[in-house]
């Protein structure tokens, strides 16, 4: 019973707050997208300036997706790691972005 009210909770959330597609497999998903990757200006190598993430539906996330090229509203990234909430493939993930 908990796993479905949590599942409703979540689709709502993601329609209110989902402020972004991301273009996984050919597929858009609606995500939450945050921190826009910025290049910082530290010496001959550079540094990233942010930690972009988004936050997605566990169901949408491929098994494989760590290492995975995505655009984000028309952008390239990299997935760099993920970190579901739980077991549920009714819960969200965290995923943590990086340049290609």
């Amino acid at each position: 019973m908990f796993s479905a009210l949590e599942a409703r909770i979540n689709q709502v959330a993601m329609k209110k707050l989902a402020n972004a597609l991301a273009r996984i497999g050919g597929v858009d998903v609606p995500v939450i997208f945050d921190a826009e990757y910025k290049q910082g200006n530290v010496g001959p190598v550079g540094m990233g300036a942010a930690d972009p993430q988004m936050v997605i539906s566990s169901a949408d996330v491929p098994s494989d997706f760590i290492g995975t090229d995505i655009t984000i509203n028309g952008k390239a990234w990299k997935v760099a790691d993920r970190h579901p909430d739980g077991q549920l493939d009714a819960g969200l993930t965290l995923i943590f972005l990086e340049r290609p």
